[in-house]
């Protein structure tokens, strides 16, 4: 899997799996040609552990990907050999190309690929990325860290579900489910899926400090009264 425009540019020893499995995937579709959805699943697939892509912010069910590919991709000729790229993935392999110029090295890496899939926008990857809710900020700002020691040594940040987080709160699903509506308390999709996922940071930052004017019996018993 030739990267148009990136001839100057070496990669790590993961790109030689990445193009090979590549290959791989476009014959299991027929020998269809290369587009970015191939690209996205194969990068999905290189890089995943124990079925899952992870990275900060990001965790994706490969399997799910996987599947929607094999059924909404359109089929090749049955080969045996590939046809030629399609304009898309001419167009996708330019915006990798600027990814890495932007970045100022010469090494083709992951977060090269990871990046220029966000800022893509289309097919799969606009699909996904649309549902995660993740930006391009946060990614970068997640590297940032974990290249400075920051995020190294700490554990993943736990995941919700709504009903979790109706635990956590002592309210209602109905209640958190509206929080996520009007924007109070943030939430992402997992790829693919219709499941809600809550992060611990964002569960705790909904809670606010109470102002001793507060009438603490009426809103207690308020709290109480949904709780039931």
């Amino acid at each position: 899997m030739e990267v148009h425009g990136l001839e100057g540019f070496s990669g790590g020893g993961w790109i030689r799996e990445f193009r090979r499995s590549g290959w791989d995937l476009a014959a299991e579709l027929d020998y269809a040609a290369l587009t970015p959805d191939i690209d996205f699943v194969t990068f999905l697939r290189t890089l995943s552990r124990f079925g899952y892509f992870t990275f900060g912010p990001i965790t994706i069910d490969v399997a799910v990907i996987e599947d929607i590919l094999h059924r909404t991709a359109p089929r090749g000729e049955g080969g045996p050999t590939h046809p030629p790229v399609t304009d898309e993935y001419v167009a996708f392999s330019n915006l990798l190309w600027e990814e890495v110029r932007r970045s100022g090295r010469r090494t083709l890496d992951e977060m090269h690929y990871l990046l220029a899939f966000m800022r893509w926008g289309r097919g799969l990857p606009g699909r996904v990325f649309g549902e995660l809710g993740v930006r391009v900020e946060d990614v970068e700002r997640y590297a940032t860290e974990l290249s400075a020691g920051q995020r190294a040594d700490g554990p993943a940040e736990k995941l919700y579900s709504t009903e979790d987080a109706a635990a956590y709160y002592g309210v209602h699903v109905q209640t958190v489910r509206a929080w996520i509506r009007s924007g109070k308390l943030p939430a992402s999709k997992l790829a693919g899926q219709k499941s809600i996922r809550i992060r611990e940071s964002d569960l705790k930052a909904v809670l606010e400090p109470i102002d001793p004017k507060d009438d603490l019996d009426s809103a207690g018993g308020a709290c109480e009264k949904e709780g039931t």
